[in-house]
């Protein structure tokens, strides 16, 4: 009895959550899914790890002002004893170490102290291209950004037309009632009623698209936000953005805002320290350089080689000849700085065509909103009157098909001219550099 009544408050708990249908989806603002993108796209977690090694070369460069120790290690075994006292026993650079059989450590250090602006042109290079590296993550997030935003509104755009498709289902289901309540009573012909069955289908499909067409925005909005689980979300519809200003102060913010742009001057920048490197690396370098060695055994007479000395001296490098590689770098990143300036150029250009053409599209989408709404209104006024016109018998049923199939594309073209200006006015606060 228990094990009936069990299955049957199952069965009853079963039924009433079919009743109340799936949970309610998440739903999800603009903002909301533009933070999900900055946290878990792949593409701005390279950006952040090729930002972080640029700051690791930075360090490398500043690495030559400090001083270099090596620590050295000899053991040798000669049949020689009769060999003059040496004057370094593990030690390089000063002078060669002995010949005799012994057992030696030390150290050996070298410091930079002038080389002509070499270092500190690589220091600069590396420091402008770690700022290139940042700049270049700023890009990146305004290419997701743009991308989920897009996205985002496409799903608007796909959840409006699935309400009108659902509206309109169900409108042309009840005119189809309607209709073949009046065939039966004599006052319509059965022309009519194959009339609004051709509408019923036709609204069918109209739903069978609009349903595919949210889903694949799902899933399109979805990846843009870095995910790669499916999950079922709602999103709402943004307030219109405020009317766009003049071309020529977009085109100003672009030049000055544009995060590609900033990243191929530091680049140039960087490219023109480079080139002031090679050119000194064929000038003088001075170092300051040492050796401190003990000894604790020798195969020498007791006495005549100190177990522990230090040697130190200035030691200057002059390249004289080798074999014109010094002049084939320089040559190399003088062309290469020349390339990034005609680079930096063509960017440029491409920019403010780019900013003009999203410009003229936002303006002609802002302009196309008041007449879709218009047009929608009209479609809908048209509709009733057509639909009057056919219960009172004064119109076929061809002015109520066409009447129908007016007021949906109206509506549907109403909300595309809406969404299309949001995201046209996205696109241009992209290219202005304004959409972070």
């Amino acid at each position: 009895m228990r094990s009936d009544r069990r299955n049957l408050l199952a069965a009853l708990a079963l039924l009433l959550e079919s009743a109340a249908g799936p949970a309610s989806a998440r739903t999800l603002s603009l903002r909301e899914a533009q933070d999900a993108a900055r946290a878990n796209h792949p593409r701005l977690q390279v950006a952040d790890l090729q930002a972080q090694a640029s700051q690791e070369a930075v360090i490398q460069a500043r690495a030559a002002y400090l001083p270099h120790i090596t620590q050295q290690t000899v053991g040798a075994i000669s049949n020689s004893s009769k060999n003059a006292p040496a004057r370094l026993a593990a030690g390089f650079g000063l002078a060669p170490p002995p010949v005799a059989s012994r057992a030696a450590t030390g150290a050996y250090l070298k410091q930079l102290i002038y080389d002509f602006g070499r270092t500190s042109n690589l220091v600069a290079s590396a420091e402008l291209n770690a700022k290139a590296s940042d700049e270049n993550r700023a890009a990146n997030e305004a290419q997701i950004i743009l991308l989920v935003t897009a996205a985002y509104f496409q799903m608007v755009q796909a959840q409006e037309v699935l309400k009108v498709a659902e509206d309109t289902l169900a409108q042309r289901e009840l005119n189809l009632k309607q209709i073949k309540a009046l065939t039966a009573s004599g006052l319509k012909s059965a022309l009519d009623v194959s009339f609004a069955e051709v509408n019923q289908s036709d609204a069918q499909m109209l739903l069978l698209k609009a349903q595919n067409d949210l889903a694949s925005a799902r899933a399109v909005l979805s990846t843009a936000m870095g995910s790669r689980d499916e999950e079922i979300f709602e999103v709402r519809e943004e307030p219109l953005p405020s009317p766009i200003g003049k071309l020529e102060a977009a085109v100003t913010e672009a030049l000055y805002l544009r995060p590609d742009l900033r990243t191929l001057r530091l680049q140039l920048q960087a490219a023109e320290k480079f080139a002031e490197a090679e050119k000194a690396a064929a000038r003088p370098k001075i170092e300051l350089v040492g050796d401190i060695n003990y000894m604790p055994w020798v195969n020498i007479e007791a006495g005549k080689y100190p177990k522990f000395n230090v040697i130190g001296g200035i030691l200057i490098d002059v390249p004289v000849f080798e074999g014109f590689a010094l002049e084939a770098r320089e040559n190399k990143a003088r062309k290469e700085y020349q390339a990034a300036a005609h680079g930096l150029t063509d960017a440029e250009n491409n920019i403010l065509r780019d900013v003009r053409v999203a410009w003229m599209a936002a303006k002609t989408a802002f302009e196309r909103m008041p007449p879709a709404h218009q047009q929608f209104l009209e479609t809908t006024r048209s509709f009733q009157l057509a639909q009057s016109r056919y219960q009172m018998g004064l119109s076929s049923i061809v002015e109520l098909t066409q009447a129908q199939l007016n007021v949906t594309r109206g509506a549907i073209d109403e909300i595309e001219a809406r969404i299309e200006y949001q995201m046209r006015r996205a696109e241009l606060d992209y290219q202005m550099g304004k959409l972070r």
